[in-house]
């Protein structure tokens, strides 16, 4: 074979190859381009299918047969080049003439694959990954002001706020009293359960992460503890602990009433001096000011709109994980997570999030409402800094979260 046979065998082969990629892409797009011009909503999809399928290849190939449909061999060659320079030369023409609505089909590239295969199927995240990088070149998005202090891409955590009740306004500290026995700050807190409440001494410990209740407590309150309940290994001030969480309805301290707090059975916590710790995730709520002296504890109350954010106590309750494998395609992630609700009362707008280990985070759609037990999934879809999962590692967390 002459040399100049050999360079006409491998660009034909080479064209051959560009048509079986940049071909069937057209003709997703041009089907993702339909349906952003809501043409769906006056056809069918097999009618749009068969529309894309026409303007993709049909036109070509028409044009090909009316040119050279008497040579057979012309007519072979031109099948080559013919659908692929058509096709790329629409795209080309769609970026002038309708830029905005082909940036939005590009984009829904990822969303429509995930319809037909599933959000989680590899040919979505692929299609997700290839159509918004194109978007991207064609109108790069324009980045949030990012925060004071915050690393690129990062997203600034929501903070937990408060209730205040029974007449104080959320500018204004309140004054807890407390006893101070060595080194030990002892409070009166009230719990309510669906057996009613209970005035008990509490330790205020800042080195537990939860606040405490005894078996009994637990019982005289009302509140269930099932042998599934979740676990969690937390810090005190006399060490690591292990106990069962548990749902708690209402903590009054002082003047300021609480929402739906996760606690912590644990009957080592407990002894003749107090019922149980008042751990961080009651603490953190407020801006506390100690007045040893006087024996007041000043207690100002985050002020919000609407019902509290409980997503630090939500967390321990519930198990997130990535369905499928948690892949990377050029830049950008579109996983699928799964989170159980492993508490006994139901969750709303569960929102989940990844953190990567750079510093980076991604928000994932919100979940309305996911029952005991149940499951919800929530789509985690944009672009990230890292190439490589396993070598950068992340966490999954929660957002935002509703009892």
């Amino acid at each position: 074979m002459s040399a100049s046979a050999a360079l006409s065998s491998l660009g034909a082969f080479a064209l051959v190859l560009a048509s079986m990629f940049v071909v069937p892409f057209a003709l997703w797009c041009n089907f993702s381009l339909a349906r952003t011009a809501q043409l769906d909503a006056r056809v069918g999809a097999a009618w749009l299918w068969l529309l894309a399928f026409i303007v993709t290849l049909g036109l070509p190939v028409a044009l090909a047969v009316w040119k050279y449909g008497a040579d057979s061999r012309r007519l072979s060659a031109a099948m080559m080049w013919l659908p692929l320079l058509w096709n790329l030369g629409a795209i080309l023409l769609c970026t002038q003439v309708i830029p905005g609505l082909l940036v939005e089909s590009l984009r829904a590239q990822g969303d429509l694959a995930g319809k037909r295969f599933g959000d989680s199927h590899k040919v979505a995240r692929i299609l997700s990954a290839v159509g918004n990088g194109l978007a991207d070149r064609l109108a790069p998005p324009v980045p949030a002001p990012p925060r004071a202090g915050a690393r690129p891409g990062e997203i600034a955590a929501v903070p937990t706020p408060v209730v205040a009740k029974a007449g104080a306004a959320p500018n204004d500290a309140i004054a807890v009293p407390f006893s101070a026995a060595g080194n030990a700050i002892l409070m009166n807190v009230e719990l309510e359960g669906p057996a009613g409440r209970l005035s008990l001494p509490y330790l205020f410990d800042t080195g537990a992460s939860f606040t405490t209740v005894h078996t009994e407590t637990a019982a005289k309150l009302g509140l269930t503890v099932p042998d599934d309940a979740p676990t969690l290994q937390f810090n005190t001030a006399s060490g690591p602990r292990e106990s069962r969480m548990v749902y708690l309805p209402k903590l009054r301290l002082g003047g300021i009433e609480l929402e739906g707090l996760l606690v912590s059975v644990c009957d080592g916590c407990a002894n003749d001096r107090s019922q149980g710790l008042l751990g961080l995730n009651v603490m953190r709520e407020f801006l506390v000011e100690m007045d040893y002296q006087a024996e007041r504890m000043k207690l100002l109350p985050r002020p919000h709109d609407g019902r509290a954010n409980r997503a630090y106590d939500i967390y321990p309750a519930v198990q997130i994980e990535v369905e499928g494998s948690p892949e990377i395609w050029l830049g950008r992630i579109r996983w699928v997570l799964l989170v159980k609700n492993r508490s006994t009362v139901a969750i709303e707008n569960v929102v989940p999030e990844v953190h990567f280990s750079d510093g980076q985070r991604m928000v994932g759609a919100a979940i309305a409402r996911i029952e005991p037990g149940g499951s919800g999934r929530s789509l985690v879809e944009g672009k990230t800094f890292a190439e490589d999962h396993e070598k950068l590692g992340f966490t999954l967390a929660l957002a935002e979260a509703y009892w």
